[in-house]
């Protein structure tokens, strides 16, 4: 098993948070042990070789295509691993699959997207990737084609981005009226917004947040 964390351009800050570089994974432990797929994050997943799947609690079990974007998980959850599994992982903030890729990630929270039906560009990366298992090359490819995606960002809901790292820093220390009233909106709009954008309500991601400080 190998495990290699790699980082993305300055450019792609806060938006895309690091690589993760998975080779030769044969058990779901050895996920776990390296706290991946953790509550409330989103991840890009290239499959290289093998397979993986996941079991949220109350949820349908689901296994990865080989570009996918997962929503947040929002309760435990079992992975499988049908291996060896060599997979290139890029970590993303709570507001990065929207302003990138334009994804509504209502319907994707606990779930995945494929994103090789959202833009055949993906597909293009998912092959460049399986051709390498250089370090160097697999940074390039994902910093490429990431800082593309840059100049296609959308001001709608920008605010929400706001709310995100708002709550963020005040590790979910935070009420709804106080947020609603600070960013000048109803709850049932903030409420909607933060929902499209992040898979999340407001009140499960102050929850989350909370959580993560004693996880």
């Amino acid at each position: 098993m190998n495990t290699y964390i790699l980082k993305p351009k300055d450019t792609l800050q806060p938006l895309v948070q690091k690589y993760i570089v998975l080779q030769n994974i044969t058990s779901a432990a050895e996920i776990a042990q390296k706290k991946l797929f953790t509550l409330g994050r989103q991840y890009l997943v290239f499959t290289q070789t093998g397979s993986l799947s996941f079991q949220p609690n109350d949820h349908a079990a689901f296994e990865l295509p080989e570009a996918a974007v997962t929503g947040p998980f929002t309760c435990a959850v079992n992975a499988r691993v049908n291996g060896p599994l060599n997979a290139v992982i890029v970590q993303l903030n709570e507001y990065a699959s929207h302003r990138l890729m334009g994804i509504s990630m209502e319907s994707v929270t606990n779930y995945f997207r494929d994103l090789t039906k959202v833009d055949m560009q993906w597909q293009n990366i998912a092959n460049q990737l399986h051709m390498t298992a250089n370090l160097e090359t697999i940074t390039a490819i994902l910093n490429n084609a990431l800082e593309n995606l840059l100049p296609k960002q959308s001001t709608s809901l920008r605010q929400v981005d706001e709310m995100v790292d708002y709550l963020a820093a005040q590790r979910g220390q935070v009420r709804m009226l106080e947020l609603a009233l600070r960013f000048k909106t109803s709850r049932h709009t903030l409420e909607r917004q933060f929902m499209e954008v992040t898979g999340l309500t407001p009140q499960l991601y102050t929850r989350l947040l909370r959580r993560q400080r004693y996880a």
